[in-house]
């Protein structure tokens, strides 16, 4: 185990005894080289606890909550450009602490996000005393275990006896039938007697988890194997069995036309995302990739019983806040090519309010802050846009095509970037595109639209399976079953060549509709009639 997650009181409690197991434990981890995962507090025994284990020389990682953050400081989370509100008592992690270096800290949206991240950053849980917030920490993390979302142990530390009602409260539950005996295993107590035989109450705390860790492991995988459907019914994991507002991205049915006179664009399209997903739309030119982007992201009216939602609320009438569309017509405005310096052009969009992450982005995208924007390339235009638009933290984000102009390298670090944002701060990306190298292993989901149609009523999970089976990825190209263009069994799970079967049966499809129809629109076969112009240059052609 390399990384304990420590959940505990913000305020330092009425006896010493708190504060002292709290330094004990901070101290064991850096002794035993084991990184401490904690709440990012710096008073109480949040603080203590961060504070032993820098002065002895370990590593800490402080996940924050945005409602905790407070003005600047010059304090050890100045890296994060933050202070944290959260926490009574004298500061414990003080500006004096040594080794502060090795502290990071973390910003993310709320609440759940941050025990989502202390969850995924560690492999088990030390529970000292707390408050509200440590019990309720504490029990949605056995809660997973239970479930088996996660097998991962969890440990009490029995300081003044301060747990001892919490194990009645267990015991009780045992008794009367709503815990099972698999269940009380889930949890042990740390006991006085256990710290003095261990050496203190972090070395004990440590032996306990280590111990329960592989029990745990061994006990199977919960009420849920969340891998597989259980009796044929869809497991809790898929996004379709959240609620609309827990949904990060949730279209239904969507039929959506320009005017009254013309066909849809869109007809029956179907997205629904949870946090963290990372969502490549494919399909050809016209497919109604970029329209249904511009409806997730306010920028059009849907209809009026159009379901169309971003954590669960109508995008164009009450759209959430950190919903963030960057197009291509961006860098053909006549404002951005005028002679702007770029360290204006991202002032006067409050870049010198995130300035970490300002400065972060001006670094992956290479831009020149002294640059004028009328003197640079269309794909350094294109870096300055993608610096202006991801600087703030954002909770969706809709690419339309913006990496068309950059390098390979700035491509690629844009990518990674990305893609530490969702699994860092459980963000959401829907990201259209035709390029797709290096792409392969980017997208958590793939979804095929064709002529204006989602050809899935989910997005396909992406990468596929470790047998390299990607469900529906292989389009049939014509009604005889000619599979001349279908991808071998050595491409399958490829996502160039899946992209590329699909846009060649979009294509046959679409030649196919036209011509039942009698309607060729393109190519040779289009049924071109002369303009008078071209009847003009025949007649007088001097190249003749």
């Amino acid at each position: 185990m390399q990384s304990f997650a420590v959940f505990c009181g913000s305020a330092p409690g009425s006896a010493p005894e708190y504060l002292a197991a709290a330094r004990d434990v901070g101290t064991a981890l850096a002794q035993q080289q084991r990184r401490l995962v904690y709440g990012g507090g710096e008073r109480g025994l949040m603080g203590a606890v961060c504070s032993a284990t820098l002065s002895s020389g370990g590593a800490a990682l402080g996940v924050l909550p945005r409602i905790m953050v407070k003005a600047p400081t010059r304090g050890p989370n100045a890296a994060a450009g933050t202070g944290s509100a959260e926490g009574a008592g004298p500061m414990q992690l003080d500006n004096g602490t040594e080794g502060t270096q090795r502290l990071t800290t973390v910003l993310v949206p709320d609440m759940h996000a941050r025990k989502l991240r202390m969850a995924n950053e560690s492999d088990a849980f030390l529970v000292l005393p707390g408050g509200y917030g440590s019990f309720e920490e504490a029990f949605e993390m056995i809660t997973w275990t239970q479930l088996g979302i996660q097998r991962k142990p969890v440990v009490f530390l029995n300081v003044n006896n301060f747990y001892d009602p919490l194990l009645a409260l267990v015991e009780r539950g045992v008794s009367e039938g709503f815990i099972t005996s698999a269940g009380r295993a889930l949890i042990t107590l740390v006991s006085e007697a256990d710290a003095s035989s261990a050496g203190s109450w972090g070395a004990a705390a440590i032996l306990a988890a280590e111990k329960l860790g592989p029990e745990i492991q061994a006990a199977g995988s919960g009420y849920w194997n969340w891998s597989a459907s259980q009796n044929g019914a869809k497991q809790p994991a898929d996004v379709t069995q959240l609620a609309s507002a827990e949904r990060a991205v949730d279209v239904k049915d969507l039929t959506f036309a320009f005017t009254q006179e013309r066909e849809p664009a869109l007809v029956d399209c179907n997205l629904s995302l949870s946090r963290g997903s990372r969502c490549l739309l494919i399909g050809a030119n016209g497919a109604g990739k970029s329209t249904l982007l511009r409806l997730l992201a306010g920028k059009r009216l849907p209809g009026r019983d159009a379901h169309v939602r971003v954590y669960g609320k109508d995008v164009f009438h009450d759209a959430p806040r950190g919903i963030v569309y960057l197009g291509t017509e961006w860098a053909m405005n006549p404002v951005v090519r005028g002679d702007i310096r770029v360290s204006h052009f991202l002032d006067s969009v409050g870049g010198f309010r995130h300035k970490a992450r300002r400065d972060r982005l001006l670094d992956i995208l290479d831009v020149d802050i002294s640059w004028r924007m009328h003197q640079i390339s269309d794909g350094e235009r294109r870096r300055v846009q993608l610096t202006m638009g991801l600087m703030e933290e954002w909770d969706v984000l809709l690419l339309d095509e913006v990496t068309v102009d950059l390098d390979v390298q700035v491509r690629a670090d844009l990518l990674k970037f990305l893609r530490s944002e969702t699994e860092e701060r459980g963000a959401t990306i829907i990201y259209a595109t035709h390029i797709f190298d290096g792409l392969s292993s980017f997208p958590t989901h793939i979804l095929h639209m064709q002529m204006g149609r989602t050809t899935s009523s989910m997005p396909i999970t992406w990468p596929p399976r470790a047998d390299g089976v990607c469900q529906d990825a292989l389009p049939v190209l014509d009604e005889s079953g000619s599979d001349a263009d279908a991808l071998s069994e050595g491409e399958r799970g490829t996502l160039l060549p899946t992209a590329l079967a699909w846009l060649r049966a979009d294509r046959e499809l679409r030649i196919k509709t036209e011509r039942e129809s009698g309607n060729v629109k393109r190519g040779a076969k289009a049924g071109q009639v002369d303009t008078d112009s071209e009847t003009f240059y025949k007649k007088y052609d001097y190249n003749n």
